[in-house]
């Protein structure tokens, strides 16, 4: 069932009409997860990933506090409003769009091995009506990305688009202020772990937080200067859905919890815990994630360490171990390399079911709403097999 488990992760002020104009051209690509970059959380000057982003612990559209500080301390410079100031939204609505193109190179071992391809990796659309007394629908509506379709051409990809179309995201808001209680319901990822971008990272595949796994959910919490919590019930996306709504991995229902605290505006240290059951099996895991930001070295250390106890049905179950650990350096405003460390390990009463990776991953920023990334990686797998994946991407935000 391990295997199966690793196997199933890895297959894995112009017009107004201009906005309208982007945003559809971005609905014509890939896409990929909305996530965040726990990063500039402190290095910024920013100390809750929730000031940046509407929602409220971080990831997805980015609010105008967040777009200030893409312009002013993140990249090298430019205007970080929606279309670079070119048209602004009323104050009802908040729109947005990530498009990323990428390029890679795997080497698994295999007949294939290496494999070198180029693809639209990500095209979403963003957008945050407001409503009185707080409350807020947001919703994310893209393209399923896929890396080898059957038609490569660029023809073959638009005309297959709208048979990929999904919504990740939609989820009604209540929010009366930045800090605070909120609740939210609808379609999202409940707050749990570091919420990194890339989501090959074990740390996200093999903790319920793989692509496309986002379940609905209801939640509520409690947001403070210096610490918040976060509680939710999550139920898997109903296989009568639409394809629009569908998600893929595990069909788990369950809940998770999140607390954070932070010191002094420079660190941060969280517990969390999650359970999800399915009809063949039930995943019981906790641990805790950490970011402490030196700014005098501009370096910053992120790590996670989770312990997933996986009851199958009619087994005696297994007990599997992941974590994160990373250390990124921003030598000058609008470039940050990390270094990363990652093991997974299946069962920890079982030997060589160990996988160890090694990350290299450079971020430009060279002006707002453009990024420029390369990921390299290695990794060493428990049944003495390798593989290596390097990875350049543009992206690009409206």
């Amino acid at each position: 069932m391990s295997v199966r488990l690793l196997q199933r992760a890895v297959q894995d002020r112009r017009t107004s009409g201009l906005a309208a104009f982007a945003l559809l051209a971005l609905l014509l690509f890939a896409s990929r997860d909305a996530a965040a970059f726990p990063q500039f959380q402190f290095s910024s000057g920013t100390t809750r990933c929730g000031q940046c982003h509407f929602a409220p612990a971080g990831t997805g559209l980015i609010s105008e506090w967040g777009r200030g500080e893409a312009g002013d301390t993140i990249s090298r410079g430019g205007d970080g409003a929606f279309l670079h100031g070119l048209w602004k939204p009323p104050s009802w609505v908040a729109l947005g769009g990530d498009f990323r193109l990428a390029s890679l190179a795997n080497a698994t071992g295999g007949p294939e091995s290496p494999e070198l391809v180029t693809f639209p990796m990500q095209a979403d659309a963003y957008a945050h009506f407001v409503f009185p007394e707080g409350f807020s629908l947001n919703l994310i509506v893209g393209d399923r990305g896929i890396v080898r379709p059957t038609d490569d051409s660029i023809g073959g990809r638009i005309t297959s688009a709208t048979d990929r179309f999904i919504s990740r995201e939609h989820y009604l808001m209540w929010r009366p202020s930045a800090t605070g209680p909120y609740a939210r319901v609808g379609r999202y990822f409940p707050v749990y772990g570091l919420r990194l971008v890339e989501h090959i990272f074990y740390n996200r595949r093999f903790t319920g937080n793989g692509l496309y796994e986002e379940p609905y959910a209801l939640s509520g919490g409690y947001i403070a200067e210096d610490w918040e919590v976060h509680a939710s019930g999550f139920t898997a996306v109903p296989s009568s859905f639409p394809d629009f709504f569908q998600s893929i991995g595990y069909k788990e229902s369950g809940g998770t919890a999140y607390g954070e605290m932070r010191f002094a505006g420079m660190a941060a240290l969280a517990v969390q815990g999650r359970v999800g059951i399915a009809d063949e099996e039930a995943r019981y895991q906790g641990g805790a994630d950490a970011k402490v930001w030196f700014d005098p070295a501009k370096l910053m250390f992120l790590g996670e360490a989770d312990v997933i106890r996986q009851q199958i049905k009619g087994s005696i179950g297994q007990t599997q171990f992941v974590s994160f650990t990373g250390l990124t350096f921003m030598p000058i405003r609008g470039l940050m390399g990390t270094l990363a460390y990652e093991r997974y390990q299946e069962d920890l009463n079982v030997k060589n079911t160990g996988h160890n990776a090694y990350d290299l991953e450079i971020n430009f920023f060279p002006w707002a709403h453009i990024e420029v990334l390369g990921l390299g990686r290695i990794q060493h797998n428990g049944d003495g097999s390798n593989a290596t994946l390097g990875m350049l991407q543009f992206h690009y935000y409206l």
